[in-house]
């Protein structure tokens, strides 16, 4: 039981609330951080539906009332904040797609869905090593956390 809130909850309670309201924490700024800058196309990724600009401003004043409100009641519950290690986090997805990368390659999960041209195996072959590597090169300096973030990490 949390006895310094004015409004106690037991610690699963505590818990459930906390979990919800960061979830719904991280779609706010999101939301809010794709309404102050749209974000460009990738180039295996066109963003569809977007915002128009004229929705903006009062899509911008709801996402901040919101925020404020929510930040008020993890405040009243006196609920903790959680920690997610960025760069920890961001590592991992990449040696996890570094991983699914070689699952593209002919004589790997790719063989499962049909004879690969020989020249498009070729090209795998040869490219998604080097994919890799760059990946590679990017976790290694990921990894290579600055000695003052050390303590905070």
């Amino acid at each position: 039981m949390n006895h310094e809130a004015p409004l106690p909850l037991n610690e699963p309670q505590q818990r459930h609330i906390a979990i919800t309201l960061a979830i719904l924490e991280k779609h706010l700024a999101d939301l809010r951080q794709r309404l102050e800058r749209d974000p460009s196309d990738l180039r295996l990724t066109h963003y569809e539906d977007a915002i128009g600009g004229s929705e903006s401003p009062s899509l911008l004043t709801a996402v901040r009332a919101a925020e404020v409100r929510l930040r008020t009641m993890a405040d009243e519950l006196g609920l903790p904040a959680g920690r997610e290690p960025v760069r920890r986090k961001l590592a991992v997805a990449l040696e996890l797609v570094s991983i699914d990368l070689y699952e593209c390659r002919p004589n790997g999960g790719l063989r499962g869905y049909g004879e690969v041209a020989p020249t498009t195996a070729e090209y795998l072959e040869r490219e998604i090593p080097e994919l890799d590597a760059a990946v590679q090169s990017l976790l290694a300096l990921l990894e290579q956390a600055p000695a003052r973030d050390n303590a905070t990490a």
